[in-house]
């Protein structure tokens, strides 16, 4: 349970009694710095809700990840089942004050998955797109390889740029000279590590922009972070320390606002090879990877006590895990029980597989990407230690971390991925289908590759999640991944602003309100 006594959704009732001063400038502090502004090379919620600010997509995935109208109008299924005809919006200009139609959608749709030598994050959720044609000016027709019923939950991540930029660089959007899109704020400076500027874009067909100027702040240091509201330098801050909730909440300057997220945290165990990187005998010796037997990954998971990891490292800002989508998102299963922990049941798991003694294990993780992720890691390693394994804990910032993952040079490490399509296959796809680059355990499953297929193809939504949650219970049941918990995502902010949670974690100036 979530510690707070308010409504997880309900803004802090102390903004009715404050006292409202107007600001037009928007200062930001967010937890992790930004990659990229490229829209399409990058898939991470600290870049994505930067390209937000400035590009938009067909559809806009709102507060709880409901799909509504953005640059397209409509969508739905033609009379072929395999085309999808998407109805644009007319009136929408670009920042250059070009104007937007069909062929900005079908140029940004041919960049977006980037090539075959070289695919971005975004060509996994293109993947079931055959061929993006243009009908007329306001029309366009997206034609799959197999009906895909959840192909407008995707289209919600491609952001669309002008066809008038022509080939561009990552470093062509990082500089200004690329970034010029439709939404409600224009790119102004880019200084890596220190600042994000944007300002109000004056025609914006949709609401007028509140703001007139917004800094994004990146600030990675949790104390250094809440330092800098308290001290005014920043009017918002994203990703709150837990260990900061009481004092925040307890102070008539600060309004403090949560939603239960979309992101599931979960460790990612090497199944698949002989020989795992990080893995040794008790003797330093080269061994057979344990975690490639069931047994041993049943008892990790028995071993890692969630309870405490919610109460002692998240100080009860967490929800426990044992699947990739909360109650409220399509594909959950009810029938799959959390993992009571249990050290005896595991110890003896770990006996029955030979690995009574243990063997040596590096963990790994990020420290500056979740919420207390360096010190979940520490928690986790310490619970393992118990089990008899002998385990080093690793951090490192999240730049090059999933690098790494991709490459699969790391044996047991945290990843932490939100549903955005608002149900359970956009984790289940990369995280655990087989031949996805972001498979990095390695899992393969016949059954659950044909039940989570034929959920994809299946339009009736109730028999797609009942699907979707077959399948999952086989991955659980093999222990193909291990999730923890879901994250509670918590912004604070000073007098005169008002932050709208949103379930996916992204800091949007659009949903910064001025409190007056």
């Amino acid at each position: 349970m979530i510690k707070s006594t308010r409504l997880i959704t309900l803004m802090a009732p102390l903004l009715a009694a404050i006292s409202p001063v107007f600001a037009a400038d928007l200062r930001i502090g967010v937890l992790t710095e930004v990659a990229s502004i490229d829209p399409h090379l990058t898939e991470i919620a600290s870049d994505v809700q930067i390209k937000k600010t400035i590009f938009e997509a067909l559809i806009h995935s709102s507060q709880y990840q409901k799909l509504e109208p953005e640059l397209a109008e409509s969508w739905s299924v033609t009379s072929d089942p395999l085309v999808w005809e998407f109805k644009l919006r007319k009136g929408v200009t670009f920042h250059d004050g070009s104007t937007f139609d069909a062929e900005d959608v079908a140029f940004s749709f041919k960049r977006a998955p980037g090539t075959k030598e070289k695919p971005t994050r975004y060509a996994r959720s293109m993947k079931s797109i055959d061929t993006v044609s243009v009908i007329d000016p306001y029309t366009i027709h997206i034609r799959t390889k197999a009906f895909d019923p959840l192909l407008p939950a995707y289209m919600t991540g491609i952001m669309i740029i002008s066809s008038d930029v022509g080939q561009v660089e990552p470093s062509d959007f990082n500089s200004g000279k690329a970034a010029i899109g439709t939404g409600p704020y224009m790119f102004e400076i880019y200084k890596p590590g220190e600042k994000i500027e944007f300002k109000a874009y004056n025609s914006y067909w949709g609401k007028a922009p509140e703001w007139d100027k917004v800094t994004v702040i990146p600030i990675t240091s949790n104390p250094s972070r809440v330092s800098a509201l308290l001290s005014g330098d920043v009017d918002v801050i994203n990703a709150v320390p837990t260990t900061e909730m009481e004092r925040l909440e307890s102070d008539p300057n600060i309004s403090v606002v949560q939603t239960e997220s979309n992101r599931v945290m979960f460790w990612v165990p090497d199944i698949a090879r002989d020989n795992s990187p990080f893995v040794k005998g008790n003797d330093g010796s080269e061994i057979k990877n344990p975690m490639s037997d069931i047994r041993v990954r049943q008892a990790i998971t028995l071993a890692i006590d969630r309870d405490s990891l919610i109460d002692d490292v998240m100080q009860g800002w967490a929800v426990p895990a044992y699947q990739v989508v909360p109650e409220q998102l399509g594909g959950h299963n009810p029938d799959i029980e959390i993992p009571s922990y249990d050290l005896v049941g595991a110890k003896k798991l770990m006996a029955d597989a030979g690995y009574a003694d243990g063997f040596k294990l590096t963990i790994h993780a990020t420290n500056n990407r979740y919420i207390n992720d360096g010190k979940l890691a520490q928690a986790v390693g310490q619970m393992l230690a118990r089990l008899g394994i002998d385990v080093t804990v690793e951090t490192q910032p999240v730049t090059g971390y999933y690098g790494r993952a991709r490459k699969k040079e790391m044996s047991m490490f945290m990843v932490g991925w939100g549903s955005t399509s608002g149900e359970a296959s956009k984790v289940m796809r990369p995280a655990l289908t087989s031949g996805s680059i972001n498979n990095y355990g390695g899992y393969e499953n016949v059954e659950f590759n044909r039940l989570f297929t034929q959920a994809s193809q299946t339009l009736d939504t109730e028999e797609r999640n009942a699907l979707l949650g077959e399948a999952m219970a086989i991955a659980m049941d093999e222990v193909a991944i291990i999730p923890t918990h879901f994250q509670v995502n918590i912004w604070a902010s000073r007098k005169g602003f008002q932050v709208v949670p949103r379930t996916d974690e992204l800091t949007l100036p659009t949903y910064i309100k001025s409190s007056n």
